[in-house]
């Protein structure tokens, strides 16, 4: 069939139409694709939003490092008591801050009876535990200092007037450090804290019963004497190495780990107590020893246990890690 000619201008026409209804149908395509896109955006960020909030208000900020500094706070300004009234009114103004409503402005101390003032020396948070949504009871350890003025024995000052001599000047009489559990209970509304119930002491925790890792070892030990011989034969190499030598030196003993030089810093004296024991593969070995050093400037001896994952590899030993225990 013969391919039908238009004339010029109709051809114009019809170039110029198609020309128009593709790129409508193209701006078109891209205008929805857009549109999709900033839905989808928007509908993550409302998810990550919620997310974020719900996140926010899950979070228990009573036990927050916020928290706990406001703790170590309150037992700053807590610790700091003297026995009369002007000092117990300026306690009373800087314990105001941290309580709740209803608690007594001396938060739980008495004064009757006390022959002592105190200052804190030392706090350190030493537990958190999470009481309900929005409290949690900060355990802090801390040591407070006792002093006191003592006045002179009223027979010295009327010896001292018959005498006609200077009459004996009050004495300051410190005692202490005294070590203390404290027990601050902390509220938050989400923005700040609040003491909301009277602070306590606890009692010393117990100390655990853990034995370090090589009284669990010596029924594992290796008890091969020529072994022995050989390890710590190679112990006493290695460590005199490790403090006198470079860096390519010591990498000569090394498989595995980098180690870097202790020289200028330590001197080698002596190994002992080795405790050998089984490793993971053949010829692969576990020795827990204690090597006595010399500090190089103070010339203090330093005492530091290890615990090494040796190997033999053909005739050499060589260090395949190597930590403080």
């Amino acid at each position: 069939m013969k391919k039908r000619d238009y004339p010029q201008p109709v051809f114009r026409k019809k170039m110029i139409k198609g020309l128009f209804w593709t790129g409508f149908v193209m701006m078109l395509f891209l205008s929805v694709v857009a549109i999709v896109r900033v839905g989808n955006a928007g509908a993550g960020t409302g998810v990550q939003e919620t997310t974020s909030k719900s996140t926010e208000t899950n979070q228990n900020l009573a036990i927050s490092v916020g928290a706990q500094t406001f703790a170590e706070n309150f037992a700053t300004d807590y610790f700091m008591w003297e026995n009369t009234d002007e000092a117990k009114k300026k306690r009373a103004e800087r314990l105001s801050p941290y309580l709740a409503r209803g608690l007594p402005e001396q938060a739980g101390l008495a004064f009757e009876g006390m022959e002592w003032n105190s200052v804190l020396a030392s706090s350190q948070v030493w537990k958190v535990e999470e009481t309900g949504g929005d409290t949690a009871n900060i355990t802090l350890h801390v040591q407070h200092e006792l002093n006191k003025t003592v006045q002179p024995d009223q027979k010295a000052i009327d010896q001292a007037k018959k005498e006609k001599k200077s009459p004996p000047e009050p004495k300051e009489e410190n005692n202490g450090p005294f070590e203390k559990y404290f027990v601050v209970p902390v509220k938050t509304d989400g923005l700040s804290y609040v003491v909301y119930q009277t602070p306590y002491y606890a009692a010393a925790p117990k100390k655990p019963d853990i034995a370090i890792a090589t009284q669990s070892k010596k029924e594992e030990e290796v008890r091969d004497s020529v072994l022995q011989e050989k390890i710590h034969s190679f112990l006493n190499t290695f460590f005199k190495v490790y403090t006198t030598g470079n860096q390519d030196e010591l990498s000569y003993y090394i498989e595995g780990e980098d180690v870097q030089s202790m020289s200028g810093v330590l001197t080698f004296q002596e190994v002992k107590d080795v405790l050998i024991t089984k490793g993971d593969s053949q010829d692969q070995y576990s020795v827990y020893v204690t090597v006595i050093y010399v500090e190089d400037q103070s010339k203090a001896q330093i005492v530091s246990p290890y615990e090494m994952n040796m190997v033999k590899v053909e005739d050499r030993w060589l260090v395949k890690s190597i930590k403080n225990r």
